[in-house]
């Protein structure tokens, strides 16, 4: 008897934990399918007209203006189960500057901090192993005690290897499947 019960209460908090509502970004709500995600992004980043896209599983778009700001571009990822299903995982937005722009790379991390920081929860700040600042807001709905949003600056090349300064935005990850079960 005792089994059953606890079984019971163990489909009950996992199905209780998968009926709640997910974050919701640029219209588009974590733990949604590639397909749902592609058709509502298309008109929102591509103008309407569908997109090619070149990496499995990503959906990857330049150019956009996103929270008051612009971005070079953004990337939507998604994490893939054993049954082909999709699930909208981890966004990242990223606006570059030229290698010595540092002056307005902190200017746009500190404006969408606080901009950020009036609809989720400002958690923590620190600075990375190059020096530079970062925020953490908001929680994870899986795991309470891990951030939602960071909002960063970095230095990283391009892929053609041209340095350049970046701000970052990024939303997730969600695991939705368990990292360990893709190994």
């Amino acid at each position: 008897m005792k089994r059953i019960i606890f079984l019971l209460s163990f489909i009950c908090a996992y199905v209780i934990s998968f009926a709640q509502e997910m974050p919701s970004v640029a219209g588009v709500k974590f733990g949604w399918s590639y397909s749902q995600c592609k058709q509502i992004l298309d008109n929102r980043f591509n103008g309407g007209k569908i997109s090619n896209q070149y990496v499995p599983n990503e959906l990857y778009y330049n150019d956009v203006y996103f929270a008051n700001e612009y971005f070079s571009y953004v990337r939507f990822r998604f994490q893939v189960d054993s049954s082909n299903n999709t699930y909208l995982s981890y966004i990242s937005f990223f606006a570059s500057f030229d290698i010595n722009d540092t002056k307005n790379v902190k200017n746009k991390r500190d404006r969408l901090f606080n901009f950020y920081k009036e609809k989720y929860e400002f958690r923590w700040s620190d600075v990375d192993k190059d020096g530079w600042k970062y925020y953490v807001l908001g929680y994870d709905p899986f795991k309470i005690e891990d951030g939602f949003v960071v909002i960063a600056a970095s230095k990283m090349d391009t892929q053609a290897g041209v340095p350049k300064l970046w701000t970052e935005l990024h939303y997730g990850p969600i695991n939705f499947i368990d990292p360990q079960d893709e190994i």
